[in-house]
């Protein structure tokens, strides 16, 4: 009578094929797993620790380092089980075998600490350290570090199928690195483009407040009376002074936005005396280029409680783009009372229409991106940093509001603001 046959068994004969494919497939698995955990993280330091902790697992170990090199010194960067506490140890790299899995581009073995270099002979057995395994992490031809496996003293050593299966992750962990570090020195970049930014807005708008300054004390003649011709010379400097304050007001709004430091400061907003403030910076930009510039608001609008100062920001925006792209006719910048907001607060429309050349749909959809510029239209010769609209639709959000399009080619645009009476 023959034994009962076990179904979680696998048969020898030609069944030893199917037990091979079953550990194959097995293995597969798990390496997509280690894949996609390593690949999930997002910062260096992240992918380093989460191959400590894997590598463990993976290898059956008591512990997992990863050592950076530079130079003739190692500093072991992150750790994990028995090997916590050497997190930050810094150490000569002369005679280890680090810098023989570095040099040689191999795992290298260290069966017994008793046949590392003195200062890792004496340490390694007071953590219970036996043998360690050792593997370079290098992608695209970049070294990120090595990792080092241990195992408990006295446990076995590690053989070429540990080798193999942690050798695989070693290289998928360079892979998340090299990734992980393209990204970091992507952030770093846009960070101190940003810090710059700022700092060269700052240092702009110092002097040239003090040349506004200037400007109106020549404009009121309190230095004396002026002629017709210098007065217009006068009048066109303070317009330029106008539009390059914008400028630099955009950039350093731009730069607070990206480095996410921007918040609303709402205080009580007289909505006649906002209208009125856009006066000065946009009929003289209208006057230059021959269009009329017109403000129609509806009689009994209310107050507003906002952020006064970005709420002009954004109509000096639209209306500015709308002067810059109308060659004949007019802007017109519309306020009235809209529907009320989702949420039942009063809404506000300010909608800025103009004559100009107006927008295919296809370009719609990057209007709003920031230093985008239709390349259909002549606008090197209308100037700008294409960041006034990205601006716009960014505070208006922050004031709980939107920005509304509707425009065809050749038949002008309608830009409109919509904003809560009160944030």
């Amino acid at each position: 009578m023959s034994a009962p046959h076990d179904p979680t068994s696998f048969p020898h004969g030609s069944d030893d094929l199917l037990y091979s494919d079953y550990r194959k497939t097995e293995e597969l698995g798990s390496i997509r797993q280690v894949a996609r955990a390593l690949a999930a993280e997002t910062s260096s330091q992240q992918v380093l620790q989460t191959l400590c902790n894997l590598s463990m697992f993976r290898g059956r170990a008591s512990g997992a380092m990863v050592t950076q090199v530079s130079g003739d010194t190692g500093v072991y960067v992150a750790c994990s089980g028995v090997a916590t506490s050497l997190l930050g140890m810094s150490f000569p790299l002369a005679g280890t075998f680090i810098n023989r899995a570095v040099s040689e581009k191999r795992a290298v073995l260290l069966p017994s600490p008793h046949e590392a270099i003195p200062v890792f002979a004496a340490l390694l057995p007071t953590l219970g350290i036996g043998p360690v395994l050792f593997l370079p992490l290098v992608a695209n031809d970049q070294l990120f570090g090595v990792l080092a496996i241990t195992r408990d003293a006295g446990h076995p050593t590690f053989d070429e199928t540990d080798e193999e299966r942690l050798a695989v992750m070693a290289d998928l962990a360079a892979l998340a690195l090299w990734k992980a570090r393209l990204l970091e020195d992507a952030q770093s970049a846009d960070a101190a483009k940003t810090s710059l930014l700022a700092t060269l807005s700052h240092e702009l708008r110092t002097p040239l407040t003090a040349l506004e300054g200037y400007g109106e004390l020549l404009e009121d003649e309190i230095l004396g009376p002026l002629s017709h011709e210098q007065r217009d010379v006068i009048t066109r400097l303070r317009t330029v002074g106008r539009h390059l304050g914008s400028l630099i007001e955009d950039i350093l709004t731009y730069a607070s936005l990206e480095a996410d430091r921007l918040t609303a400061r709402p205080t009580a907003v007289r909505l006649d005396e906002l209208l009125d403030s856009l006066h000065p910076f946009l009929e003289p930009l209208a006057r230059e280029k021959g269009i009329d510039f017109v403000i129609d608001a509806e009689a009994g609008l209310p107050n507003m409680h906002t952020d006064e100062a970005k709420v002009r920001q954004i109509l000096l925006n639209l209306c500015q783009n709308a002067i810059k792209f109308t060659e004949t006719g007019s802007v017109t910048l519309r306020v009235w009372r809209g529907s009320p907001m989702p949420d039942g607060r009063i809404g506000l429309r300010f909608a800025v229409k103009d004559t100009g050349i107006g927008i295919a749909p296809a370009d719609l959809q990057r209007l709003f991106r920031p230093f985008s510029q239709l390349e259909d239209v002549p606008t090197r010769r209308r100037g700008g940093t294409g960041l006034g609209l990205y601006i716009a639709r960014r505070l208006a959000t922050l004031l709980g509001g939107r920005i509304e399009v509707v425009s065809r080619p050749g038949d002008g645009s309608v830009f409109t603001l919509v904003l809560p009476a009160q944030v």
